[in-house]
């Protein structure tokens, strides 16, 4: 049994070695934490920014694909969808090979990468940071990412797929499917819906930070690393080499948890 400490089950040789890495990152990150506050300074020399906002529908379906950079999702009650987007290359040349494109009616709202694809726009280096604000109704798709992604609480189903980078979430009300990410992922879960949420493919560590007042029941399929759990309330066992089940709290929406490389962690959100 897994249950409210500090055990961690041990990791073979990989995982250790993962840890290490992870720790001489988070080093490196601490050194250059001015530097890294500095957005500016993750741009290209050639920039444009790009200010809209629209109105949506309840419901509303939102997708932003095929970007090169961070992309901040805020929720908010009402019906107004703000949008930020700094885009960048390295030359003018290069910054009028593509654009953001921006698709919107009142039910759907779409930010997608188009580029040219001749002459001399075949192979640019751009990049792009987006800000979101959006209606906390919606449903939200983010594929093909590559940059860190956070997401504040939506109330509609949200889809993540493709991405690379760190993720880090507020499970909603809605369904979550996260799938493929090459990044380690944080899920702040203080609530959850009757589907709950599902997650899979993730090369990287996976940390939920459980919120008070969650009940939840907890499948684990496939994972390479160890599981810890320190949050109160929850209790995992391992019931085979990869595979655990566990509860939180009472038990209640399923969180299902497969195809992990890294280490899982349960701890209590602050």
């Amino acid at each position: 049994m897994v249950g409210n400490s500090d055990h961690m089950k041990k990791c073979s040789a990989g995982c250790l070695a993962f840890l290490a890495v992870a720790i001489g990152l988070a080093f490196a990150s601490a050194i250059g934490a001015p530097a890294q506050e500095n957005k500016e300074a993750r741009d290209l020399p050639e920039r444009e920014e790009i200010h809209q906002s629209y109105q949506l529908a309840p419901g509303a379906r939102v997708e932003v694909s095929v970007l090169s950079g961070s992309v901040d999702v805020q929720t908010v009650e009402g019906n107004t969808a703000e949008i930020n987007i700094v885009r960048s290359a390295r030359t003018r040349q290069e910054l009028d090979c593509y654009s953001v494109a921006i698709d919107h009616s009142p039910t759907s709202l779409v930010l997608r990468h188009q580029q040219e694809h001749t002459g001399s726009c075949q192979s640019i280096r751009a990049r792009q940071r987006v800000s979101l604000t959006l209606p906390r109704d919606v449903d939200l798709t983010l594929h093909a990412i590559s940059g860190p992604v956070t997401l504040g609480p939506i109330a509609g189903n949200l889809r993540l797929s493709g991405l690379s980078g760190r993720v880090e979430v507020e499970q909603g009300l809605g369904f979550s499917d996260i799938s493929g990410i090459s990044g380690n992922l944080i899920v702040h879960v203080s609530r959850l819906g009757d589907r709950g949420m599902r997650v899979s493919g993730i090369s990287g560590t996976a940390e939920f930070l459980i919120g008070a007042d969650v009940g939840a029941d907890i499948v684990i399929n496939g994972i390479a690393g160890g599981v810890g759990v320190t949050a109160p309330g929850v209790a995992v066992s391992q019931v085979s080499e990869s595979n655990f089940r566990g509860r939180i709290g009472a038990g209640g929406p399923p969180i299902s948890i497969s195809g992990l490389s890294g280490t899982l962690a349960f701890r209590a959100d602050k």
